[in-house]
C-alpha cells in the first residue's frame, strides 16, 4: 500500500487517527467520526502496524532531524474516575511540550481529585527536562496531601524512568486497581508493568 502523503491528510489529522487506533476504535467508526475514506484509515493502520514514522513519506523528509521533530507531538486527556482521575499522555514528553505538560499537571494539582494517575502506555520518549517537571509535580502533590503515580508506562520508556530518577521517586503501577489501592490505603506498594493484579 502506498505511503500516506501530507497532501492527503494533515499532520494534525493523522495524529487524531493515530490516537483512535491506539484506543482500538473500530476503523469504520474512525472513518465515520473524522469523515475520512475507510481506505485512508486502513492505510494509516497499516503504517502503524509496520512501525512507520508519524510524518509523511520519506521523500518529504530530510536527514537533519526533521523527522524526529515532527514526531514530537503530545496530547493529554483528563479522565475522571469515581475516586481518582487519570491524565492520559499520548506522544513524546519532549522539551517542546514542557509548557503543555506543566499546565495540565498544575490544573490537576488544584482539582478536587485527591489522587491522579499519569497513564504513560502511549508515551514513546521522555526528555530529561520533562522528567524534572514530573518530579516537581510529585513534590507539589505530596505537599498538598495529594497522591500522584504513573500508570502502565510503555516498555520503551521504562529505562528513562530509572535514568532520570522518576522511578522510584514517583510510584509506578501496572493496573488502575493497584494504583487505587496504594492511593487510598496508604499502604499499597507500587507495581511495575510485570506485577500486580489485573485492574479495571
Amino acid at each position: 500500500m502506498a505511503p500516506l502523503r501530507s497532501k492527503e491528510m494533515s499532520q494534525e489529522m493523522y495524529h487524531r487517527v493515530y490516537r483512535l487506533i491506539k484506543r482500538n476504535v473500530n476503523p469504520h467508526t474512525i472513518a465515520a467520526t473524522l469523515n475520512l475514506p475507510l481506505r485512508t484509515i486502513l492505510g494509516v493502520i497499516n503504517r502503524v502496524e509496520r512501525g512507520d514514522p508519524i510524518d509523511s513519506s520519506s521523500e518529504n523528509q530530510n536527514h537533519s532531524g526533521q523527522e524526529n521533530e515532527n514526531q514530537e507531538f503530545l496530547d493529554i486527556y483528563f479522565y475522571p474516575k469515581t475516586r481518582y482521575a487519570i491524565l492520559d499522555l499520548v506522544g513524546v514528553l519532549s522539551n517542546t511540550s514542557i509548557d503543555k505538560l506543566r499546565a495540565e499537571l498544575e490544573k490537576a494539582q488544584v482539582s478536587s481529585w485527591k489522587a491522579v494517575a499519569i497513564r504513560m502506555s502511549d508515551v514513546t520518549a521522555i526528555s530529561e527536562t520533562a522528567a524534572k517537571v514530573l518530579l516537581e509535580s510529585k513534590e507539589r502533590f505530596t505537599m498538598l496531601g495529594r497522591y500522584l503515580g504513573i500508570l502502565d508506562p510503555a516498555a520503551k520508556i521504562e529505562p528513562s524512568l530509572v535514568e532520570f530518577g522518576i522511578e522510584p521517586a514517583v510510584p509506578v503501577f501496572g493496573t488502575e486497581s493497584a494504583f487505587e489501592d496504594a492511593a487510598f490505603t496508604k499502604r499499597g506498594k507500587a507495581f511495575t508493568r510485570r506485577g500486580g493484579s489485573q485492574g479495571t
